[in-house]
């Protein structure tokens, strides 16, 4: 895992002082994304830096930027079955210097161009310089897992693996009203789009090739999907149980320490059941929070399912008191505002699981592709509460409490959330499950009109008739992307450790578009096949389980620990300078907040974010 910047100027690069120390400064950086080896090249039009994270082949051999075939590569992420394509290299006559997963990516480019895409298997973004074509290609994984933005003006064009990389060789200080949007909205700035206005991310599964005629944006994968398929139950779960052991294994590869990122939920509990069934043992990693209720709480569990299998759990704790010490850390490592507060016990439990190991294993993806969100089931019964009249919807929805600190209020919560979000029209209420704030309540806060992100969940969801692959295959595209895997790159990356996420490999997600959404989501329970499937792999009280996201008590914290921060980031004056017109309804948010009637934290964080951000960059 590594990091990389570029500056392609087709006019030619003017090198002086002022360039080199830019370039350094980008270098600078990504060191955290990789502290082992960094390395410059350049040419008369192209000036490219690499910081590496030594996972395979250690060597000062696998050192990048490498330039082999008249092209120079810097790349960022693991080829899974780099050894498979290097055999067929090896067959058609190329050789090697490394036992690297870049050299044979470079190779496999020069072989078969983008024809090598569809074979990879594996998490990257990288970018190409053809200096004989004067011709640059990046590309971008499949689903998103390794981030790479960008900036053109002309015949110029300047990419990063980060914001803040990018930002020490062009500064662009426009604000994209449209990502201020997002973020109140869904709590994180949607693809393409970055804070900046004329900064933007590669999305998911596309590339751009740029030289002398332009440049070019295309989209190189999609999830294949099919609106018919003749479903055999044991067959699936013979496929999904192969294909998953596969990904498991494939993710081992690596010549530094690996662990397991282990929670109380079923899906990083089936990596451990996996290795354990492939005769392996890994050190099992969980954090914990000091002095909070049992919703947050996942550690005896875990420790209890790690010792089940026979490997070594470290339980790790976190305090309001760390909280608060890392909180502008996080805010660092995020580059632009991004509100999901699991960022903060996630870059906590990747800083400690860091000291000890460098690769780790983690469940996610598995929402997004077996149906595991409680929206997901909501999405079932959407039609049977459509039957009740909008007036008593409404009614029912007012009386309800929201907190997650009893059994009542979760539930309660949660029903409240039902009721205000079904609608008759899919697209509409898949929109719903995502947002905090809609787009009546964006207009009152930021006093415009917002922009239309209807078309993008349109098109997000294929043409698929199965509405609950739909809304999978939606949310794999928005905030999958945006969201989950922001947060385990960045946070991860800002402590130099590498996440490998079985549930995402390419072979089991496109087999698992397949499978009709009425099988993965049960009438009261999500990953339907998943828990099936697995069914004799995990003890009866894991498999069990309630489902709990990786989530800490902010409502409480914001009340206590983060208050001065939240009312400072409030203060009439302070709302002015970032944009918000309506004081009123911060002043209901934190109201309701406190009253215990309400849970508008996930609100008020997005505030506290967007504005600590806003004053670092010295905007307010």
């Amino acid at each position: 895992m590594c990091g990389f910047a570029g500056n392609i100027n087709l006019d030619g690069i003017d090198r002086n002082k002022n360039l080199d120390d830019r370039m350094q400064k980008a270098l600078n950086r990504l060191y955290p994304r990789g502290p082992d080896q960094q390395g410059k090249w350049l040419d008369n039009k192209a000036y490219l830096v690499h910081s590496r994270l030594s996972i395979i082949d250690t060597s000062e051999a696998a050192k990048q930027p490498m330039n082999k075939y008249n092209k120079t590569i810097v790349f960022n992420g693991e080829i899974y079955n780099f050894k498979e394509l290097r055999i067929k290299l090896l067959e058609s006559g190329y050789h090697f210097n490394s036992d690297s997963d870049c050299e044979v990516l470079l190779a496999g480019w020069d072989k078969w161009g983008k024809g090598l895409l569809k074979l990879l298997n594996g998490m990257y973004s990288f970018a190409i310089w053809d200096g004989d074509l004067e011709r640059l290609t990046l590309v971008r994984d499949p689903y998103g897992k390794k981030p790479l933005l960008y900036y053109i003006n002309k015949n110029n064009i300047i990419f990063a693996s980060d914001l803040k990389s990018l930002e020490c060789i062009k500064i662009d200080n426009e604000i994209n009203p449209i990502a201020i949007e997002s973020l109140f909205r869904f709590r994180f700035i949607h693809d393409p789009y970055t804070i900046y206005k004329n900064i933007n991310k590669l999305p998911a599964g596309h590339l751009i090739e740029f030289n002398t005629k332009g440049y070019e944006l295309e989209k190189w994968y999609n999830i294949p999907t099919r609106n018919n398929y003749n479903y055999n139950k044991q067959d699936t779960q013979e496929k999904i149980t192969e294909l998953f052991d596969s990904a498991v294994k494939r993710r081992l590869i690596s010549d530094v320490p690996i662990g397991i990122l282990l929670s109380g939920g079923i899906d990083s509990s089936l990596i451990v059941a996996s290795l354990a069934e492939q005769g392996l043992k890994l050190p099992c990693y969980t954090m914990g929070f000091k002095g909070v209720s049992d919703y947050y709480e996942e550690r005896p569990a875990a420790k209890r399912l790690a010792e089940y299998f026979g490997m070594k759990h470290y339980n790790l704790e976190m305090s309001s008191k760390n909280l608060l010490n890392i909180v502008p850390q996080v805010f660092d490592a995020s580059d632009e505002p991004f509100a999901d507060s699991s960022a903060l016990p996630f870059f906590a439990l990747s800083k400690e699981v860091s000291k000890n190991t460098t690769v780790v294993l983690s469940g996610d993806g598995s929402d997004e592709v077996f149906g595991g969100y409680r929206k997901y089931i909501g999405e079932k019964w959407a039609r049977i509460g459509m039957m009740l009249p909008n007036p008593l919807r409404n009614f029912l929805a007012s009386l309800l409490i929201e907190n997650k600190d009893t059994k009542y209020g979760e539930f309660s919560r949660k029903l409240r959330r039902f009721l205000n979000n079904i609608s008759e029209d899919e697209i509409t209420r898949h929109i719903n499950w995502l947002e905090q704030l809609n787009a009546a309540d964006i207009k009152l806060l930021l006093g415009n009109n917002p922009s239309n992100v209807r078309d993008m969940f349109i098109s997000s969801r294929g043409n698929l008739k199965d509405n609950i692959n739909a809304v999978l295959l939606g949310d794999m595209y928005i905030s999958l992307t945006g969201d989950m895997l922001v947060k385990l790159d960045r946070m991860s990356m800002a402590n130099s450790l590498e996440v490998r996420s079985p549930f995402l490999d390419k072979d089991l997600v496109e087999f698992a578009f397949t499978i009709p959404g009425k099988y993965k989501v049960g009438a009261f329970n999500g990953k339907k096949v998943l828990k099936e499937t697995f069914s004799n792999r995990l003890p009866k009280w894991s498999s069990n389980l309630p489902k709990k996201g990786f989530e800490v008590p902010i409502a409480n914290w914001l009340k206590k620990d983060l208050k001065n921060m939240l009312d400072h980031a409030s203060l009439p004056k302070n709302l002015d300078k970032i944009g918000i017109v309506n004081h009123s309804m911060v002043d209901e948010w934190k109201k309701s907040l406190f009253s215990g009637t309400r849970d508008t934290s996930w609100k008020l964080w997005t505030l506290i974010s967007y504005y600590y951000w806003a004053e670092s960059k010295g905007i307010t």
